[in-house]
């Protein structure tokens, strides 16, 4: 969790250092404190409302995995025993289809 936190921020500080060189590029009177406090800013942006939500997306995605995986625990026994009394009802059919024909 702490190496996808990691990437994130590695990710955005490469992303952003493009639109710093950008900004700087359009406005050279701008202090440098200026644009490390807007870079601040935006980096805490999307720390508090973009990561949350991967975070919550990952969250759903370990609980579906573990529901289904619960599921297949729960479900297995009966689909085999379902199959298995399947299987012998269609012997038991062909049997009495077999029995019919030759009488």
């Amino acid at each position: 969790m702490k190496v996808l936190v990691l990437a994130m921020v590695l990710l955005c500080v490469c992303s952003l250092e493009g639109a710093v060189v950008m900004h700087d590029a359009e406005t050279p009177s701008s202090s440098l404190s200026d644009v490390f406090s807007q870079y601040f800013q935006t980096v805490s942006e999307y720390l508090s409302k973009q990561l949350p939500e991967k975070v919550k997306a990952e969250e759903i995605k370990t609980q579906a995995k573990a529901y289904l995986e619960q599921a297949n625990e729960q479900f297995s026994p009966i689909a085999k025993r379902l199959h298995t009394e399947f299987m012998d009802l269609l012997t038991q059919l062909v049997e009495t289809g077999k029995k019919a024909v030759q009488q």
